[in-house]
């Protein structure tokens, strides 16, 4: 069966990563690590300078997050880093808009999809738990993947979010075939719904790993928003725990 490469999105490590990017990739990699996904830290290096740091450690990327404003943009170094990391998938978020002007935002989303595809990239976005609120009794995740194209809009599913806006995170993924190419796996406290190190919270990891393989997901990527103890600590449990599993 298909195993799924598992990356860790940097935001996870981004304390210590400011302090010194290089040594806390190097760790990640030699943890089990397979890939990044970056969010705003790039190790103060220009998109070569990274891509041949990150060859020499052998580490993948598995995506950008990345302002809508950049998306939209062809001329944002958001795209540079996409071409020289040769990582096609730009992210973004809009949770905050989903009460404010939902609409407008799909649309704008749309014509991010419609630029990072004639640019050679692939939009994705990045669900919260606000996109479950139910808009004419739709959620308003639901409303933005009705109204995109396919090829232009794809979806990052975070489970965590899934799961704290109401639906299954299994379920919920199992709709969508072909149109999840990364997923964030982040774990949930079953009494105080606290971020925890995948594999000691809620979350079915078996039944993730499997839906994610029946959707075509290319990543399944750790991300964990805080972590009560050092960084670093908290990931290598993370990526120890789907060891454990046989599931990394």
């Amino acid at each position: 069966m298909r195993k799924i490469p598992v990356g860790i999105q940097l935001y996870t490590v981004r304390q210590t990563a400011a302090k010194d990017f290089k040594g806390v990739v190097r760790e990640l990699t030699r943890m089990g690590y397979q890939g990044v996904e970056f969010a705003g830290q790039y190790g103060n290096m220009e998109p070569a300078e990274l891509a041949s740091f990150l060859s020499e450690t052998g580490c993948q990327v598995c995506g950008q997050h990345v302002s809508v404003e950049d998306i939209l943009n062809p001329a944002s170094k958001a795209y540079a880093y996409a071409k020289a990391l040769n990582c096609p998938w730009l992210t973004t978020s809009g949770a905050g808009l989903v009460e404010k002007d939902w609409m407008g935002a799909i649309e704008r989303y749309r014509k991010a999809g419609a630029t990072a595809k004639s640019n050679g990239c692939v939009f994705t976005y990045h669900n919260h738990a606000q996109e479950f609120i139910r808009i004419n009794g739709v959620y308003a995740e639901d409303l933005l993947i009705q109204q995109t194209d396919p090829s232009e809009v794809q979806l990052e599913l975070d489970t965590y979010w899934i799961r704290k806006g109401g639906p299954d995170p299994v379920a919920y993924i199992a709709q969508f075939p072909g149109r999840v190419p990364q997923i964030h796996l982040k774990d949930m406290h079953p009494i105080t719904c606290e971020f925890v190190e995948v594999g000691t919270g809620l979350m079915d990891l078996r039944g993730i790993f499997q839906v994610a393989r029946r959707v075509g997901a290319k990543w399944i990527i750790v991300e964990q928003d805080l972590c009560k103890g050092p960084e670093l600590e908290s990931a290598r449990l993370s990526i120890e725990n789907l060891k454990n599993e046989g599931l990394a």
